[in-house]
């Protein structure tokens, strides 16, 4: 399963050259016999991607959070506009 979209944000597949290095790498890293190194790597990118999760979701946070804030700025927006109908129609 791919996904395309997320929060209406599009999600774009990855480019030819990235996908070309993490797979040169990945084949640098199954290629080592040197398993302190690689220990080491592995433990560097645990701690990387949890650095990096905590920040996604900040992001993310903050996105939905700026999202709700302009939602209810229209809906606001359109109650006032809705108002002034009604005003005309009660005369």
């Amino acid at each position: 399963m791919s996904i395309k979209n997320f929060l209406n944000i599009p999600i774009d597949e990855t480019p030819p050259e990235l996908a070309l290095s993490v797979e040169l790498r990945c084949r640098d890293i199954m290629a080592s016999d040197d398993t302190d190194n690689i220990k080491r790597y592995a433990t560097h990118l645990v701690r990387h991607q949890a650095k990096q999760d905590v920040f996604l979701a900040s992001i993310l946070s903050y996105l939905v959070e700026t999202e709700a804030t302009q939602a209810i700025a229209e809906i606001e927006k359109n109650k006032e506009k809705t108002k002034n109908w009604r005003k005309f129609f009660r005369k």
